[in-house]
């Protein structure tokens, strides 16, 4: 049995602050000045799969919004939020 955590399902908002935090800790490590040409040459490659996992993240957080807003779109009361009118708001008496 692993102690390790499993990695958060591609596409996920776990997936992609995974993902981020893994590059911001490639990048540092590339920007120390430490690495030789040929790691840094690996560094740079895994750090392009990094990208590449955080914009599918965000394309799909993308479509999760579009559909949402899609599914409200034909109806205002329930995108804002506001009960619709009854006939008991009318300030007209009759």
């Amino acid at each position: 049995m692993s102690d390790e955590t499993p990695d958060p399902a591609p596409g996920t908002p776990a997936d992609f602050e995974a993902s981020l935090e893994a590059l911001e800790t490639l990048v540092a490590r590339m920007e120390s000045g430490e690495l030789g040409l040929e790691q840094s040459l690996e560094e740079f490659q895994q750090g392009m799969q990094l990208v590449d996992r955080c914009q599918r993240a965000l394309d799909e957080a993308q479509r999760r919004m579009e559909a949402l807003t899609t599914e409200t779109s034909g109806n205002p009361e329930a995108a804002s939020g506001t009960p619709p009118a009854t006939d008991d708001d009318d300030p007209v008496p009759f």
